[in-house]
């Protein structure tokens, strides 16, 4: 009796986890439309921790997206981490930027080519299709210049092939993410971080 009463309880807890981590939803910001350009350090898969929902998702789309916030500088906001995981249940692979703090303002856009900010060399993206993610202002280093987030991550995801840090420069953080094929993305905020999940 006790034997086949502990595996139920720890499958209700392992549901329970999987819900906290596929289900947050997120006060909406508003969202117009057009950015620029796309470099990450160590990543992991997302958590399955909740996390405070502070925005809620963007309508399921294609088109560009841009989300204004001010925040008070300095300090500038800065990407500490990205992370990464599928989500097969919900028909979306999701990538989490960690960004503790006040939310720097970001936009969303599909683009043919990616370049660096800067130099406006070419950047190779693994993968066929590039969503690019600009955050401003914000930056992806320490106050020493140690780069918090750089170069380019085969993840392999369903629909999320690889990202590329393109840009650290003069407030501008670029990530590109690399896709199978163009699908609809919707972005939002979670506490101390910014999601877009890229439906599979």
């Amino acid at each position: 009796m006790i034997g086949s009463t502990v595996p139920r309880v720890a499958l209700i807890l392992t549901v329970f986890a999987a819900v906290g981590c596929s289900g947050q939803t997120a006060k909406a910001p508003t969202a117009t439309g057009t950015p620029t350009t796309a470099t990450a350090a160590a990543a992991q898969p997302v958590s399955a921790q909740p996390v405070a929902a502070t925005s809620t998702p963007t309508p399921w789309s294609t088109a560009p997206v841009t989300v204004v916030h001010d925040p008070p500088v300095p300090p500038v906001p800065v990407v500490t981490a990205v992370r990464y995981a599928a989500h097969p249940e919900s028909g979306y692979d999701r990538i989490v930027f960690d960004i503790p703090g006040a939310p720097p303002g970001y936009t969303a856009k599909y683009v043919s080519q990616v370049v660096a900010d800067g130099s406006g060399d070419p950047v190779p993206v693994p993968g066929s299709y590039y969503l690019l993610i600009v955050f401003n202002p914000a930056q992806a280093h320490t106050d020493n210049g140690t780069a918090t987030i750089s170069g380019t991550h085969r993840i392999n995801l369903p629909m999320i092939k690889s990202y590329v840090v393109a840009g650290d420069y003069e407030g501008y953080v670029s990530v590109a993410l690399g896709l199978n094929k163009k699908a609809g993305f919707h972005i939002a905020e979670l506490s101390g971080r910014v999601y877009i999940d890229v439906a599979a």
